[in-house]
């Protein structure tokens, strides 16, 4: 620590601080622009000028000069404070005085400054810009006449997002920030350049002129999408959620979003949510009421094992015990499960077997701890963009190694240093095995590993798996595959990533053992920045399994469930929130599915594909309108309370199964904070846990290691004559089915389609957005080419997210799906 004295002030700060910091650690004010917690210091605004008494009282930016011991520091003499006028008065020289129109008015930087400073004139006069302001893009609006380039956000698109699609454009008078090439805005969307502009200069369109953000009303959340847990402030007026705002403080992620978290917020205020519960009346669906419905559903659960229930991770813990609760112990069945069941194998069989546990052995803040990060193919950018975020900053800044085996290329390859190995789809498992054998091989063993059970066993079956064997089988070198295993065996802390999902069969127990195996063979695991990160889907996919919403006992999994219902086996039929008419393997098994049961139930907030198949739709609730703690994909244990009032006609999904619950003659729980205290006196990892203790930032639920090594089943993909490998998986822009329902998102990518080479496109004399037949052997679907550098030839890939044209008409499950191609 250093001292130093501010404005008469004794303080102290870390070594590595900078005036500016120094003095906000200990509560005092420097008025800036420029600067942000996660951004390196830039010094453009001059707002932080300051006087040191080492340095003869010159005026010097608080924000790029390091603190040294016994600095003397004056942050308001009377020539700073004249300084400050005159740099306000500059900046609104050019700068245009339309605040009562400005959607900024009120959260503008500008504005409180020249009120704080109380410039209420200027001695300068200039002509105000003119340029043309960009109306054009459908989430971000860009008025460069009223930058004051502070140059945020061109830094944090570069240096967090790092995708660079603002910079600084001519010089002198003339700078502005512009795209290359002055063109409009075409990027990731994610919103994080207007979360950091301090002035009216870049806006959010879809939040404009809905009010003023003096009348908000600030709620903290979770983000309701991917696993990430990233924290929310919802911007409230009127119980409608407006617009998420911006706090730099927020959350390990410093208040960073993505397109989903920042823009995705709309499907909360739908007009589309259903408004009151809903019966199957003479082949149509009517509104009814709730004790109707109801006392229908009731009924139709006494059927023990003839019920089955399907349930989305985007309920809360509470929500997804009391759900259990009520099959097991007030229905009599143990036919339950979520996502399929295949997508959370990784953890509930790979990970117990492999490490003893159901959840990963790292966090996502060891990824910037690491010295080497192995990312399991390139989507987990897709699938957790802040995750993805992370992975930059710790590449850029912090100099972290990042290799990369994927079956295509993507964000993440095109880091400084990184090192992608682009495979045939599917081979994954073998690579990994190749990579077990060669740390053997090359003696890279920790010496901890011989004694985990398993080792010699492990050793002999790994014989067949030679670097050179699988080289021919995965189209990678033999030499790659080595390099790659040492690379990662010599780093000293090591952290292997991976996502995991309805879209990533092939993301299963056999490729989590297979990861497992490198961390315990090189001892890379419960060690900071080391382990594993199993990246799952949905905001609250690893809380479905830490209560243990899936099949255990004899209980039959969500596919099987699928096949019972087909086979008259399941009569009733559950589904909370899930849509697997569009999200499950093979649509058409699936329709004549959930057609087959005698009494199909939904709980949803929207009539989804599968809700309008249901023979009882009940209206429920969304992540803000209600409370609960959700559990994040390193196992962060985090509260949310109701941001909004629900509607009078819907029902959380706890009130739904405590409704139920009494009718089936049982007793519920009073609230959901006596449904948590069950939970935390039986869930290993939750002890000692309540709604207080968890506060605003939220409690890591500790996870104890058993290693053991598990050779995983490899199964070659053999490919046919003519025919291109299809890879399904998560676009940027989405996050399971939910996002279609948000506006930002349908905006940015509307639609579903198919992303091929260019060399596969000129055989095949395909263009952008043509039109193009996909079959395979379980049906086709039609849609729009996007041609890409980033595919491998022979490989095309589709998202999986969309009801219109499901891709899932032409995929049943496989890891790769063989397919032909037709204008």
């Amino acid at each position: 620590m250093v001292n130093l004295t501010i404005d008469d002030n004794q303080v102290t700060a870390p070594k590595s601080s900078t005036i500016y910091e120094a003095a906000k650690l200990n509560g005092i004010k420097i008025p800036i622009l420029c600067h942000d917690n996660k951004l390196k210091p830039f010094g453009a605004c001059r707002m932080c000028l300051v006087e040191v008494e080492q340095m003869k009282g010159r005026q010097i930016p608080a924000c790029t000069t390091p603190v040294t011991e016994g600095m003397i520091v004056r942050t308001a003499t009377p020539d700073i404070v004249k300084a400050r006028k005159m740099v306000l008065e500059l900046l609104l020289l050019n700068h245009p005085i339309d605040c009562p129109v400005c959607d900024k008015a009120g959260d503008c930087d500008l504005q409180n400054l020249t009120y704080e400073y109380k410039v209420n004139a200027n001695r300068f006069t200039d002509e105000k810009f003119h340029h043309k302001i960009d109306y054009n893009n459908p989430l971000i609006e860009r008025d460069m006449n009223r930058c004051v380039l502070c140059g945020k956000c061109a830094r944090i698109c570069d240096e967090i997002v790092s995708f660079g699609a603002l910079t600084f454009i001519d010089r002198g008078i003339e700078t502005k920030i512009g795209c290359e090439f002055e063109d409009a805005l075409n990027c990731e969307f994610c919103g994080s350049c207007v979360s950091v502009c301090p002035v009216g200069s870049l806006l959010a369109r879809p939040f404009k002129f809905k009010a003023r953000f003096w009348s908000l009303t600030k709620r903290k959340s979770v983000c309701g999408y991917c696993g990430t847990g990233c924290n929310l402030t919802l911007g409230i007026k009127d119980n409608k959620v407006l617009t998420t705002l911006y706090d730099e403080n927020q959350g390990f992620h410093k208040g960073q979003l993505c397109v989903r978290g920042r823009f995705g917020y709309q499907f909360i205020n739908s007009n589309k949510r259903l408004t009151a519960p809903m019966l199957r009346k003479e082949g149509r669906l009517t509104e009814s009421t709730w004790e109707e419905a109801l006392q229908i559903v009731a009924d139709h659960l006494k059927g023990g094992n003839s019920v089955a229930a399907l349930a989305t991770p985007r309920l809360t813990n509470e929500e997804l015990a009391l759900f259990k609760k009520m099959m097991v112990e007030n229905v009599g069945s143990k036919n339950f499960d979520h996502s399929a069941g295949y997508a959370h194998s990784a953890l509930t069989e790979g990970f117990v077997r492999s490490f003893g546990t159901s959840a990963s052995p790292a966090s996502i803040l060891d990824i910037q701890k690491s010295d080497l990060l192995l990312v399991i193919k390139t989507d987990a950018y897709e699938t957790h963009p802040v995750i993805g975020f992370e992975i930059n900053m710790g590449v850029k800044n912090r100099d972290i190694k990042l290799n990369i085996l994927s079956d295509k290329r993507g964000k993440l390859s095109k880091l400084p240093g990184a090192k992608t190995l682009v495979h045939r789809p599917g081979s994954e498992v073998a690579i990994l095995n190749a990579m077990a054998k060669s740390i053997l091989d090359d003696k890279l063993v920790d010496a901890s590993a011989a004694s985990v059970p398993g080792f010699a066993e492990l050793v002999k079956e790994l014989a067949a798996f030679t670097p050179e064997a699988v080289a021919a089988q995965s189209g990678l070198k033999a030499a790659d595959i080595k390099q790659l295993a040492g690379s990662y065996a010599a780093a000293e802390k090591a952290l292997i990533l991976f996502p995991i999902g309805q879209a990533y069969a092939g993301h299963n127990a056999e490729l989590a053992s297979a990861v497992a195996n490198l961390a315990i063979l090189t001892g890379k695991f419960d060690k900071e920045g080391c382990g594993v990160l199993c990246m799952a889907e949905k905001n609250n996919s690893q809380g479905a399994v830490d209560m243990g919403f899936y099949a255990q006992n004899g209980g039959m999994d969500g596919l099987r469930i699928i096949d019972a219902c087909a086979a008259g086996a399941v009569k009733t039929l559950f589904i909370a929130g899930e849509n697997p008419l569009i999200s499950y393997p093979n649509h058409t098994k699936v329709k004549a599915a959930l057609g087959a049961v005698e009494c199909l139930i939904v709980a949803d907030l929207f009539l989804t594909e599968t809700a309008a198949m249901a023979d009882v739709v009940l209206p429920a609730c969304s992540f803000a309108e209600k409370e609960g703690t959700f559990t994040s994909t390193d196992r962060r244990v985090q509260h949310i309370e109701p941001a909004i009032r629900k509607s009078a006609q819907c029902k959380s999904d706890f009130e739904i199964f405590s409704a139920l619950i009494t009718k089936l003659g049982g007793t519920p729980p009073a609230n959901p904070a006596a449904q948590f205290a069950e939970i935390s006196a039986a869930t290993p990892g939750y002890a000692g846990m309540s709604y207080l203790s968890l506060g605003s930032e939220g409690v890591f639920a500790p996870v104890a290691v058993t290693p053991a090594l598990v050779l995983p089943k490899s199964a070659a993909v053999v490919a046919e004559e003519g025919s291109l490998s299809l890879v399904i998986g998560s676009v940027l822009y989405h996050s399971g089915t939910l996002s279609q329902y948000g506006e930002g998102p349908m905006h940015v990518c509307p639609e579903g389609y198919l992303e091929i080479s260019r060399k596969d496109a000129l055989l095949k004399n395909i263009t952008d957005n043509d039109p193009v037949t996909v079959t395979s052997s379980a049906g086709s679907v039609k849609l729009k080419a996007k041609v890409t550098s980033r595919m491998p030839d022979g490989v095309v890939f589709a998202p999986y997210h969309f009801g219109a044209a499901p891709v899932n008409t032409i995929w049943s499950g496989a890891a790769v799906t063989m397919v032909t191609l037709a204008k």
